[in-house]
């Protein structure tokens, strides 16, 4: 896949924004708009309590402390919403803290280790409740959970797509440490001292993660945020005793910043097909001809992740460049090593370590907020930003507009290379005579460093006779854009019109585009039953009922099997997207038996299984759920393994959540990448046999 970077315009709002709440006719809220939602929409209504606090002091170790809060959920949707105790159908409830200090807003707490809610009481308190049973939370309906319900979270953030909601159940693994910062908002002792913290200000951040309200379209509205107060380490207070005037629903903690700061400007950037990201800038003149900049950035949802962040700083010098992250605890898988950082002539650039380098690297994740600064010696202006994506999948980056150093923002026009075709000044596609009359129109006018004269056609920067005989020597010329054009047997060719393409059966990617920032699909090994291989197309390999092995990979190496083999992983049968059948009935059990430990409680329960495998290459990576939910089959037990046939990553014995299947049938979601093997090794509890179907979406 090749790299390539979208252009976002944030949204950019000073403090007397009320941000994105949104809010519909179940509930209302201070400062909130209307607007007509369907389908289900969770809110963290109220947070830190309703008519006192609630937020818990659960001791320290080793000078972090560990604290919980009380959360109230309200549905301002028009459907009802899922809340499947024990299953991945109920939402995940995750908690941070925040602290403002000498003008700068940074993440001080994180629970690394979420709550997993279990039963929606639909009780009154956000509007008028359409009550429901445990399993769903009713149309403006609240649902209550108690500090104490709060503390000791099991469910590991790395678990959970922010984007999707979705996240495997049981846990792919606990958390660890001690009990009284084990699965809580840990913060270190010195941050929240009141001692050490004069005039410092504190924020707590609640956010409910849901499948079915994620797929609706509702998940930016999830956070909320709330101010709070310390007597000392051990005794948090709220500033009002009424929650529900207290809590800003529908915001991230990061607006408050915005709120409170009127230089303070907060951009909203939503990332296409991909959730949301804020990033707040804050620039000081420090009266003494330079200025500090102070951005923090926020990952509302987004599950790709940001890798890397490049400010333009145009010809200023930079000093004191700083970056500060928000360490994962509890016994996550992420690592917290710190960014590095570079400065070049032009530019400061902090990053971490890319997904190939290491999957688990620090990456600015959902529900994280990074902070970036440093001190130059130019005046803020208007300008972009470059965010670096962590994860493949989509473009590699994309750039949002923010305050950065003046002379960093814009270049001189007349130093960028012309078009394909500047002779054709009026853009009507040929050079003709309202080209002519285009540049008499702008005659002798010159640049000055901020723009390039309509009519310089031979870029020296002059609206002149030179530009008139260029436009006469091209007369006629067709100058339709050309750009990339990807083609159909893989591939791109760049400068080439949309009417070539589209006649070599092409997808052109627009006018300017190029090969080297477009996503041009590659051919790969496509495998058949009869172990037969063919390099086409992934669209091919499946109109041919083939299966593709990821974009990039060749027939020598695919190792296509025999349909109908699959009793050991060596041979493995290959499994798409849908179903697959299968049958464990003439099977041989394989060794080893599988880690029971990584599913405790899902009744695996292999004992010597005769079992078959399958070999699944995604095409694209993203959540994938693998069941064998089928009526007719039997009690199955299922593990899975990434890259090697000894890698386990996921097993299930009983799943839960799916419709029309047997009595006990075995499910998990993982989270794949584009063009990895991953090997399903299926068997039956206490060694049942028979046949079934293993599913894949």
């Amino acid at each position: 896949m090749r790299g390539r970077t979208l252009l976002i315009t944030a949204a950019v709002a000073a403090s007397s924004t009320i941000g994105l709440i949104v809010v519909n006719g179940h509930a209302s809220r201070k400062g909130s708009t209307t607007r007509n939602l369907i389908g289900p929409d969770v809110v963290a209504w109220t947070i830190g309590g309703q008519n006192n606090a609630d937020i818990d002091y659960y001791g320290s170790s080793n000078g972090i402390g560990g604290y919980a809060i009380a959360t109230q959920s309200c549905n301002w949707g028009d459907e009802v919403l899922d809340w499947y105790g024990g299953t991945n159908q109920s939402p995940i409830i995750m908690s941070n803290m925040f602290r403002l200090k000498d003008g700068r807003f940074e993440q001080i707490g994180l629970q690394a280790f979420m709550k997993h809610s279990f039963c929606a009481l639909s009780e009154p308190g956000c509007g008028d409740c359409q009550s429901t049973n445990c399993d769903t939370l009713g149309i403006g309906c609240a649902d209550t959970y108690w500090a104490g319900l709060n503390s000791n979270g099991e469910c590991p953030r790395s678990d959970v797509n922010g984007f999707t909601g979705a996240y495997p159940y049981p846990f792919t693994q606990s958390p660890s440490g001690p009990s009284s910062i084990r699965g809580n908002i840990q913060v270190l002792n010195v941050d929240v001292d009141p001692a050490q913290n004069a005039g410092a200000r504190y924020f707590i951040e609640a956010q409910y993660i849901a499948q079915d309200d994620q797929q609706a379209g509702n998940g930016n509205n999830n956070a909320s945020w709330r101010e709070i107060g310390f007597n000392s380490i051990s005794d948090p207070y709220v500033m009002d005793s009424d929650g529900a005037t207290e809590t800003h629903a529908g915001e991230p903690a990061i607006q408050a910043w915005a709120d409170i700061d009127p230089s303070v400007r907060l951009g909203h950037i939503l990332v296409p097909d991909d959730g949301k990201i804020l990033i707040g800038s804050k620039i000081t003149d420090n009266g003494d001809g330079t200025y500090s900049y102070e951005y923090a950035i926020h990952n509302l949802n987004n599950h790709r992740s940001i890798q890397s962040v490049t400010i333009p700083t145009g010809n200023a010098t930079i000093s004191s460049v700083g970056f500060k992250d928000i360490d994962y605890n509890s016994g996550e898988i992420y690592d917290n090593t710190d960014w590095t950082s570079n400065v070049t002539a032009d530019s400061v650039t902090w990053y971490g370590p890319t997904f190939e380098q290491n999957p688990n690297g620090n990456a600015l994740r959902w529900g994280t907020t990074y902070n970036f600064s440093f001190v130059a010696t130019a005046a803020p202006a208007s300008g972009d930003i470059e965010c670096g994506i962590f994860k493949p999948g989509g473009a590699s980056s994309f750039s949002a507009s923010s305050i950065i150093p003046g002379g960093g923002a814009t270049n001189d026009p007349c130093d960028q290379p012309l078009g394909d075709c500047p002779e054709d000044v009026d853009a009507s596609g040929i050079v003709a005579v309202g080209d002519i009359l285009a540049t008499v129109a702008n005659w002798g006018d010159c640049g000055d460093g901020t723009y390039r004269p309509l009519g310089d056609v031979d870029g020296d920067c002059c609206v002149t006779v030179a530009d008139l005989l260029q436009i006469i020597g091209a007369w006629g010329n067709d100058c339709a854009p050309t750009g990339a054009c990807c083609l159909p047997g893989g591939g791109c060719s760049d400068a080439v019109t949309e009417s070539v393409c589209v006649a070599a059966q092409g997808d052109f990617q627009g006018a300017d585009s190029n090969c080297s920032t477009s996503n041009c699909p590659d051919p790969g090994a496509c495998c058949f039953d009869d172990g037969t291989c063919q390099f086409v197309m992934a669209t091919d390999c499946s109109q041919l009922g083939g299966g593709f092995q990821g974009e990039g990979t060749n027939c020598k190496s695919a190792n296509c099997t025999v349909a109908g083999e699959g009793d050991e992983c060596s041979g493995a049968l290959i499994a798409t997207n849908g179903a697959n059948a299968f049958n464990t009935s003439t099977a041989t059990p394989s060794d080893p038996q599988p880690d029971a430990s990584q599913c405790s409680g899902s009744y695996l329960d292999w004992d010597n299984s005769q079992d078959v495998w399958f070999k699944y290459v995604p095409t694209q990576s993203g959540n994938v759920h693998f069941t064998t939910c089928d009526g007719n089959s039997y009690d199955t037990s299922m593990v899975l393994y990434e890259n090697s046939c000894d890698n386990q990553v996921a097993c299930n014995g009983d799943g839960s959540g799916d419709s029309g299947c047997q009595d006990y049938y075995s499910a998990f979601d993982y989270d794949v990448i584009a063009g990895e093997s991953y090997y399903i090794r299926l068997g039956g509890w206490q060694g049942a046999t028979g046949e079934g179907t293993l599913t894949l979406n």
